[in-house]
């Protein structure tokens, strides 16, 4: 149903701004208005769904913190870039699927001490270390999310030496053998601290997703620990499993 077609009406308990802003959504989620294109203005959508210029506004806000929308001073508001769709798997193989450059910025690589529980888990020996690697990625040249990876020290011992700006899987596989196959993985939403959103070119307080992942290899041992945080106005996870068939 397009924008301009018969009006569904909301329901009860559905207040009328989310019920505006969905019907913007289905619109930009089913590709009917491009990217960069403008949406209409709280007086056109007013006009259209018979609702306050008020309600309009919060449509609109709605949308805009959701990643949909963004808002220019003085020209309106524009269809967003739609989201990139990561799964726990290689970024550079993400960007590749999605048509897009992927680039990488080295913010830090360093050798330190573990604690006891990352020793353990990265099989480092008493008194040995692990090498933390931060990376900044971005798609298109836009900044998209911020790595902290751990490995072992022992396990890849020069590894600071080479180029890290491109895919570190790739790298494990051709220099030392190790080839990732498997990730435990968690996502939690957050929202980012003054830091990280400067590096990501945000504001404070927007929201973001990390991703907690736990990379093992064929032979079933830790490769990697790693902390990644995604903008969440840029990214989407997608997720395949089994379905449980016990009712519930």
């Amino acid at each position: 149903m397009g924008l301009r077609g018969e009006r569904r009406r909301p329901a009860r308990s559905s207040p009328l701004y989310s019920w505006v802003a969905s019907l913007l959504r289905d619109e930009i989620e089913a590709g009917r208005l491009d990217p960069h294109r403008s949406v209409p203005s709280e007086r056109e959508l007013s006009e259209r769904y018979k609702v306050s210029r008020m309600t309009a506004r919060h449509a609109l806000e709605t949308l805009a913190r959701e990643g949909y929308v963004y808002r220019s001073p003085r020209r309106g508001t524009f269809v967003a870039e739609p989201r990139l769709r990561f799964s726990v798997g290689s970024f550079t193989r993400v960007m590749s699927d999605a048509a897009s450059s992927p680039g990488t910025e080295v913010l830090a690589a360093t050798t330190l001490e573990p604690d006891s529980v990352m020793a353990a888990q990265l099989g480092v020996p008493a008194g040995g270390r692990v090498h933390l690697l931060r990376r900044l990625r971005s798609a298109d040249g836009e900044p998209v999310s911020i790595e902290n990876i751990y490995v072992s020290a022992p396990r890849f011992p020069d590894l600071l030496e080479h180029d890290l700006t491109g895919s570190l899987w790739e790298l494990f596989g051709t220099r030392y053998d190790v080839h990732p196959s498997k990730a435990d993985a968690r996502v939690v939403a957050v929202t980012l601290d003054r830091l990280d959103a400067e590096v990501l070119g945000v504001s404070p307080g927007s929201v973001a997703m990390v991703l907690s992942r736990t990379v093992f290899d064929t032979r079933g041992e830790v490769v990697e620990l790693a902390r990644d945080v995604y903008r969440g106005d840029r990214t989407e996870f997608s997720v395949t499993a089994p379905v449980d068939a016990e009712p519930v």
